[in-house]
């Protein structure tokens, strides 16, 4: 199918490459008809562009980019809508909001998307989890865990340093 979109022009979009949002997203719950389109062939950055408002595009971002430890509870009823057969058919996307000063983009954590792109079925969820809100700064998730991830090097290089590598437990810093 042929869709007129503001932002990519006209596009060709393949039947089998439609992504179905029964309940639409928070806010347009109209909409229901979309299509993952990639931003740059290296970017982590999609676009959820919707066929039934050629107007509409959302960034997307898998949360793993950067929130490393992120997760999802998704209920009975959410794997049943979806068909979820397993873990490994879920896709985690949330929606990113990038203001005039990029560094200042934020991800929505507090209501992520999921898809089951074997059926090509998705959902916005809404996490209970109160570590997670609607607006996490990208860039300073990303400076958070690096430097975790920096501090657990540094402690792997000493250990390894001082002979205990092998050693029981876990260091405690």
């Amino acid at each position: 199918m042929k869709v007129q979109t503001s932002r990519f022009g006209d596009i060709e979009v393949d039947d089998a490459d439609v992504i179905s949002l029964p309940e639409g997203l928070v806010g347009f719950p109209e909409l229901v008809r979309y299509v993952l389109l990639d931003h740059d062939a290296d970017s982590p950055f999609k676009w959820l562009q919707s066929l039934d408002d050629g107007t509409m595009a959302f960034v997307v971002i898998s949360p793993l980019t950067f929130r490393p430890d992120y997760t999802v509870e998704v209920t009975e009823e959410e794997i049943s809508i979806l068909n979820l057969q397993s873990p490994d058919d879920a896709v985690i996307s949330v929606i990113v909001t990038i203001p005039s000063d990029p560094k200042k983009m934020s991800a929505n954590l507090k209501a992520p998307l999921v898809f089951n792109l074997k059926n090509r079925t998705g959902k916005q969820v809404i996490v209970k989890d109160a570590q997670y809100q609607t607006k996490h700064f990208i860039m300073e998730e990303i400076k958070k865990y690096a430097k975790k991830d920096l501090q657990a090097e540094i402690k792997k290089s000493a250990q390894q340093a001082s002979g205990e590598e092998g050693a029981k437990g876990t260091a405690k810093g």
